[in-house]
């Protein structure tokens, strides 16, 4: 049995879990800068320790046509294959540490609906949290974008 530990946040009525190892820091999100030039799903960039960080809103990546929360979000910086990336989110809620046997297997139809960014299902004190994988939030397309090729 091993244990895992994530951060969980919400991002409309959800509340989601990323490895904790994937982030490298929460920063207060004053808004981003727009790029012509950047993909679609790329909300703008935000710069962090002389850095040009990329920021997808998890919220409208997530749930597209539904109005974001009003209160002011956070950005989860943090490490994908195509590097350093800002997720925008409403709240970081709490780490939480999960025994990797209480995860059970997102359905195959769910998963298939937009990549595979959910993972796992987190039954924890009395709630459904959803575990995702930062790396399936972009799709091979994007991720290549994002790492320049």
């Amino acid at each position: 049995m091993s244990e895992l530990r994530f951060i969980g946040f919400r991002a409309g009525p959800e509340t989601f879990l990323v490895d904790i190892m994937a982030v490298r820091q929460i920063v207060s999100y004053s808004g981003s800068t727009r790029v012509p030039t950047a993909p679609e799903f790329i909300e703008g960039v935000i710069v962090v320790r002389e850095q040009a960080i990329p920021v997808i809103d998890v919220h409208s990546r997530l749930f597209p046509g539904h109005a974001p929360a009003s209160r002011e979000p956070l950005v989860l910086l943090t490490q994908t294959a195509a590097g350093m990336i800002g997720l925008k989110v409403q709240d970081v809620r709490r780490v939480v540490t999960v025994n990797s046997e209480e995860l059970l297997p997102a359905p195959a139809t769910i998963r298939g609906i937009r990549g595979d960014f959910l993972v796992a299902i987190a039954p924890h004190d009395n709630e459904v949290l959803l575990v995702l994988d930062v790396d399936g939030l972009l799709t091979p397309d994007e991720q290549r974008q994002l790492a320049g090729g």
